[in-house]
């Protein structure tokens, strides 16, 4: 702008313009003061110098934006179209500004493939961030289904919080028959009871003496009655459950009731004058609470004792007068 204003031809136009206004002047006359006439020509000088301020402004910002210049509106709605009238002389004059300026596009692709790449991505296509959400959220399900589950199996009936661990020795251990137990299979899903009774014999307090009295039982009901040994477990004064006819086969005693419903438990020892040993009671409690974990048990059991006619009144009265304190008690059983 301050070259067209330094400019010969801008000096001559303003003289010109005064000449002609001095000459209306004195054309007409002198009927204003000169002040008047000084305050118009310098109104009439500003307003010509601020016209041409903006007109090259103007002009100097559309130079600004490039050697090319493209217009976005369109007639019909179709492509883009080169506006001549803005960047058209610019684009004769600087062939170099366009060549700089799209090697200067080629080299920013070059340097940003990925951005490029980006916004030639397919818009259907899944983010990964998205589905790591999906992920997460499916294994927060899967999660909530085994939590779930593992409440439900918590909310069956036990018979109380058992502190004694659960001891088993298991059949093999003891037995010498070269062939494996062949008897009446038990239905396990049918077991609601089970018989608590005594063995009237001594007791045991060593794994080698309980499995001496297991053997020695087993040979006394095959010698007697041809038939294996009759209870399913027997619980010795050391804590530890051994395995007889175990959760699989059926009791063998006769004047028993349900033998395909109820598991028979045998206290080694006598116990019509004397209670079981702390140890016997715990071992009890486990073995029931691990009958139920291996679903060889109903949680709504029934716990019974005998009443045996033959024998005294006296008969594991000892024994039983701790079990009717128990929550599953169900009374005796008279055989």
């Amino acid at each position: 702008m301050l070259i067209v204003l330094n400019s010969r031809l801008y000096t001559a136009f303003i003289e010109r313009r005064l000449e002609r206004l001095l000459r209306d002047e004195l054309t007409h006359g002198f009927r204003w003061r000169i002040d008047l006439f000084l305050e118009r020509i310098g109104a009439k000088c500003f307003t010509l110098m601020l016209s041409t301020a903006r007109s090259v402004a103007a002009s100097s910002s559309a130079r600004l934006q490039g050697p090319l210049v493209w217009n976005r509106k369109t007639a019909d709605g179709g492509g883009d179209w080169y506006d001549v009238e803005a960047g058209g002389a610019e684009n004769e004059r600087t062939p170099l500004l366009l060549l700089s300026g799209r090697s200067r596009n080629a080299q920013l692709n070059e340097r940003h493939p990925v951005s490029k790449q980006r916004r030639t991505q397919d818009p259907n296509k899944v983010h990964p961030v998205a589905l790591l959400l999906m992920l997460a959220l499916l294994a927060i399900l899967m999660l909530g289904i085994v939590i779930g589950a593992y409440l439900l199996v918590l909310q069956i009936d036990r018979p109380w919080p058992v502190s004694h661990p659960f001891f088993l020795v298991e059949r093999p251990a003891w037995w010498y028959h070269s062939k494996e137990l062949q008897t009446a299979a038990l239905d396990r899903a049918a077991v609601k009871e089970v018989i608590v009774l005594h063995t009237r014999t001594g007791s045991c307090f060593g794994e080698e003496e309980c499995l001496r009295f297991l053997q020695q039982t087993e040979d006394k009901s095959w010698a007697e009655q041809n038939d294996h040994i009759p209870y399913n477990f027997l619980i010795g004064g050391d804590g530890i459950t051994y395995e007889a006819r175990g959760w699989k086969y059926q009791h063998g005693f006769q004047d028993l009731p349900g033998k395909n419903c109820s598991l028979v438990v045998g206290m080694i020892g006598d116990f019509s004058q004397r209670h079981p040993t702390d140890m016997q009671y715990a071992e009890l409690k486990a073995f029931l609470t691990e009958s139920i974990r291996r679903f060889s048990l109903s949680p709504h059991y029934k716990l019974r004792g005998i009443a045996n006619g033959t024998q005294s009144t006296q008969d594991a009265t000892t024994l039983y007068h701790q079990l009717q304190r128990w929550p599953h008690w169900g009374g005796l059983v008279a055989v």
